[in-house]
């Protein structure tokens, strides 16, 4: 599978050209990222919609990013529907323009979603961070006619600066300032033990549909809690007391 780019918000919502290329269709950013899948880490902020079709805004330091899960990744919109905003989420996604003309806006069409923590929103900054500066040096380079073939197409497409490239730099150190001293001294604890520790915690058992709820808010895909709780029960970890509860033993 296709590696998964890492953008800052501000930076895929100035996003306004595609490319095709011989291996699909390219959003390309500012930055001279090429997305067509994309990785993201931050708070979401808001979401809504139904069954066939949720719409969600995702937070970094530097702006929000636009997220849209539908039927054709159900297991993506499930999950979506358990998480209450606020709260740290990383998607994996599509990345697509809609619109036309002066409304054309970036969005992600995310094929899978998870609650995180601090942490690991703020090793997404670091690398993601990382990345930009990369392609910032690329589009330098091709300023001055020495550049990659994908950064020169960038420059084409937005009529680059050196100004402008100064600025995207500005926005790397403001997404940089927002780290806590030291966040990438401890690693995330893995989404399965956080759900077995809240199970653990619901003593007198809790309905099913709230365990995946659990589970969710722990890090796992709605898909992955029930899969959890079916295994667990395989195993005689835990049972159900009555019909539509479950409890560790």
């Amino acid at each position: 599978m296709e590696p998964a780019e890492r953008v800052f918000a501000r930076d895929f919502s100035a996003a306004r050209h595609t490319v095709d290329s011989g291996d699909g269709s390219y959003v390309v950013t500012p930055t001279g990222a090429w997305c067509r899948r994309i990785f993201i880490v931050g708070a979401l902020t808001e979401r809504r919609g139904g069954d066939d079709i949720m719409q969600a805004r995702v937070a970094d330091p530097t702006g929000t990013f636009r997220v849209t899960a539908d039927w054709q990744n159900p297991d993506a919109i499930e999950t979506l529907g358990y998480i209450e905003p606020p709260a740290f989420v990383a998607v994996t996604g599509q990345a697509a323009l809609t619109g036309s003309g002066s409304r054309v806006y970036a969005t992600i069409d995310a094929e899978a979603l998870s609650v995180v923590g601090r942490t690991a929103r703020d090793l997404w900054m670091q690398k993601t961070a990382g990345a930009t500066l990369e392609r910032l040096e690329a589009l330098k380079e091709a300023l001055s006619g020495t550049g990659d073939e994908r950064a020169i197409t960038a420059i084409g497409l937005y009529g680059t600066t050196g100004e402008d490239i100064r600025g995207m730099a500005g926005m790397v150190r403001t997404a940089l300032g927002s780290l806590r001293p030291g966040s990438a001294d401890t690693l995330p604890v893995p989404g399965r033990d956080l759900f077995l520790s809240a199970l653990g915690d619901e003593g007198s058992g809790i309905p099913i549909d709230d365990a995946v709820a659990l589970g969710v808010c722990s890090g796992l895909s709605a898909r992955e809690a029930r899969r959890a709780l079916e295994e667990l029960l395989t195993a005689g970890e835990c049972y159900q007391p009555t019909a539509g509860m479950i409890k560790l033993i």
